[in-house]
């Protein structure tokens, strides 16, 4: 919502890109068809830096740890309040014109991808944060399983699915409200959110270890 209302595009669309693309290739238009090439090319780079920071975890026999990310992610979005209040990117809500608020949108696309590959690889393939065309896909087929196969396992999935559509919904109107009214101060609320379940998961993952470890002394004393 914050790059919609700050440059009039939306950031995480990429089948919109796609298409977009499609039609400056038939009309000729090849460098307005850069455009609408790199930003998903942001978004993929993106869920690549995410994956990665997993995947090399994974391949140490160790549990990923989603704090770096989040990390990354907030002081991004900091960088971005900061960077824009300055004036950097023009005007807030002016259409996008030049490389500043190209670049903008660039870098939301990055944090976009980043975003939505954290959340799909710790939910194994559930929650994905940046759209809502798979989740609705995944709840359809989810509510066939539910509804004409008895499949009861599907009714917890399909209940945090439909939150997660709730919520996605609710954090754009907060977000038509906010983007408004305080412009680029509005991404540090994003900041703080991605800071604050970055500290959570970090916590709950060094309580499970102490578990761990305090079940696995307990086990070696008998």
């Amino acid at each position: 919502m914050g790059g919609l209302l700050c440059v009039h595009v939306f950031v995480s669309h990429v089948t919109g890109y796609a298409a977009h693309l499609a039609l400056t290739v038939y009309d000729h238009q090849y460098l307005h068809g850069i455009y609408f090439l790199t930003v998903p090319m942001f978004f993929l780079l993106g869920s690549v830096f995410s994956g990665a920071m997993s995947e090399r975890r994974a391949i140490q026999n160790k549990p990923p740890v989603y704090i770096h990310i989040l990390l990354f992610l907030s002081l991004s979005f900091a960088g971005l309040s900061v960077v824009g209040t300055w004036g950097f990117f023009g005007m807030f809500g002016k259409p996008l014109h030049d490389f500043h608020g190209y670049t903008l949108l660039c870098i939301l696309a990055f944090a976009c991808g980043s975003q939505n590959a954290l959340f799909t690889n710790y939910s194994n393939s559930i929650i994905r944060t940046t759209h809502l065309t798979g989740l609705t896909t995944d709840l359809g087929i989810g509510l066939a399983k539910y509804f004409i196969g008895k499949k009861q396992s599907e009714k917890k999935i399909n209940r945090i699915r439909i939150e997660l559509i709730c919520t996605f919904i609710l954090g754009s109107i907060v977000g038509a409200y906010l983007f408004p009214a305080f412009e680029f101060y509005a991404f540090l609320i994003p900041c703080a959110i991605s800071l604050t379940v970055g500290w959570g998961l970090f916590v709950s993952r060094k309580k499970l270890q102490l578990q761990q470890a305090s079940h696995n002394f307990s086990r070696s004393q008998k």
